[in-house]
């Protein structure tokens, strides 16, 4: 019973947000175009498909970079922890469509290329790997003193350690982290748009101007990134759920 009344509230909070983004679809404008702008189906399948391929491709590298940037985070060495501790900083402080301008029109022609696409994944990834090297940071204290002192007693070096013992550890309560981080970039993304990278938001916007339904453009934009965002952000929790059970 007590289940069955946890479900009904929760319908009911769905319905009632649904009934709210419903009112706004509906009464904020007097004479909507919302069929000119979902008419142009091909056109949103290709920004959908190169705003998950930017996000994925994006996650991916991150979580590469940002375990780099973790271990020199780490290191013993004060030049190297010195380094990632202040690429880090001047990352987190700079705001994303800063940095989309500056690998754009700063990068871009500094190493010669003009792959706004690549350009616009390298702007996501420099500011996105910082954040998921935190979150290594916050996984690798599952791995208590006791291990270390065990990979101590047995000689592990630094490689047989993290492959052996501390990686496979850290993977688990990583999950939600990447899940959220590719939420996260999915919605970032959207700024590419300002150096031409046909996203979703790119292409509602061309589609929108073109056919004078500004508004009618952002209200189909919010909603596409909550069709994404949010069942990515239910599984995060999800999985995060069973992990601490």
């Amino acid at each position: 019973m007590k289940r069955w009344s946890q479900n009904m509230q929760t319908i009911l909070a769905v319905a009632l947000f649904a009934g709210i983004i419903g009112y706004i679809f509906t009464n904020t404008i007097d004479d909507p175009k919302y069929y000119l702008i979902l008419n142009e189906k091909s056109l949103l399948l290709e920004g959908i498909w190169t705003t998950l391929y930017v996000s994925v491709v994006t996650l991916v590298l991150s979580m590469i970079f940002g375990f780099v940037l973790f271990l020199m985070m780490d290191s013993r060495i004060v030049f190297i922890k010195a380094v990632a501790m202040l690429f880090k900083e001047i990352m987190m402080g700079t705001p994303l469509l800063v940095m989309v301008f500056l690998t754009a029109y700063v990068v871009g022609p500094m190493i010669q290329l003009q792959d706004k696409v690549f350009l616009g994944i390298l702007a996501l990834t420099l500011y996105t790997s910082p954040y998921l090297a935190n979150s290594y940071q916050t996984a690798v204290e599952v791995v208590d003193e006791d291990q270390y002192t065990v990979m101590a007693l047995y000689n592990f070096s630094a490689y047989q350690k993290y492959r052996y013992v501390i990686l496979p550890q850290m993977i688990k309560p990583m999950i939600p982290s990447f899940i959220n981080g590719l939420s996260s970039t999915i919605k970032g993304s959207a700024l590419l748009k300002v150096v031409s990278v046909t996203e979703i938001s790119y292409i509602i916007t061309v589609i929108s101007q073109k056919n004078w339904a500004s508004i009618e453009g952002y209200l189909v934009m919010w909603v596409a990134y909550l069709l994404i965002t949010i069942p990515l952000s239910l599984l995060a929790q999800r999985i995060g759920k069973e992990i601490s059970h």
